[in-house]
């Protein structure tokens, strides 16, 4: 057919907007459903197929017009039928995409009386679940937190203890060179003793040995000062 036929540059419009719509359905469909995109998609396509259905309508309208006289337009029967498909099967793709637009966006079916009931049920337990794991993890956080207290007591005293042992090994060591010491005085002391009895008589014995004794009493009291 001449390329200034009218029904065929409308064809032309319309089949390019056809392919456009197609275009964004696939993005449409490759989006997710909270995707803010998805909703100005589907209203695009959706104003898109109305506008494409009154476009096609008027041209049934117009070839039916046609087909009354269609010697004076040169249109074979053939030509009539082609244009008539063509319109028909656009239609269809317009109306599908129309109607997957209205079950992709169609609201969720109601949820009945005993379904509510059930995910109620379902979502106080999980979260009591999790209020009990929450509260389980907290005493668990506070025994840590005594044991490390306990174990920085323990530590503390180990110290002490071991502080106050070398203090008291320190001690006993300057116990024990002042008890050497004493017996050594002591033992010196005996034998100035015995040298004086073997030097002196039984009346001088009596008083050297009193005042040795004396002597020994002053320097045991001494030495554990």
């Amino acid at each position: 057919m001449p390329s200034q036929d009218p029904f065929y540059l409308i064809r032309q419009e319309i089949q390019d907007t056809v392919n456009e719509l197609q275009q964004r359905m696939s993005r449409f469909h490759g989006l997710q459903a909270t995707n803010p995109e998805r909703k100005k998609i589907a209203q695009s396509v959706d104003e898109g197929c109305s506008s494409l259905a009154w476009q096609l309508n008027e041209l049934d309208t117009a070839v039916d017009r046609a087909s009354e006289n269609p010697q004076r337009f040169n249109l074979t029967p053939e030509e009539l039928s082609s244009r008539r498909r063509w319109i028909s099967n656009t239609r269809r793709q317009v109306e599908g995409m129309k109607d997957t637009l209205r079950t992709a966006t169609a609201p969720p079916p109601p949820v009945s009386a005993a379904e509510s009931k059930a995910v109620a049920a379902n979502d106080k337990f999980l979260s009591g679940q999790f209020e009990t794991q929450q509260l389980m993890l907290k005493r668990q956080d506070q025994d840590l937190e005594d044991i490390e207290q306990a174990v920085i007591r323990i530590g503390r005293q180990g110290r002490e203890i071991g502080n106050e042992l070398a203090a008291q090994d320190i001690l006993l060591n300057e116990l024990e060179q002042d008890v050497d010491t004493t017996q050594s005085r002591l033992k010196a002391a005996q034998k100035k003793m015995q040298e004086l009895i073997r030097k002196s008589g039984s009346n001088t014995q009596l008083v050297l040995i009193a005042v040795l004794i004396v002597i020994l009493v002053l320097l045991a009291v001494f030495a554990f000062m």
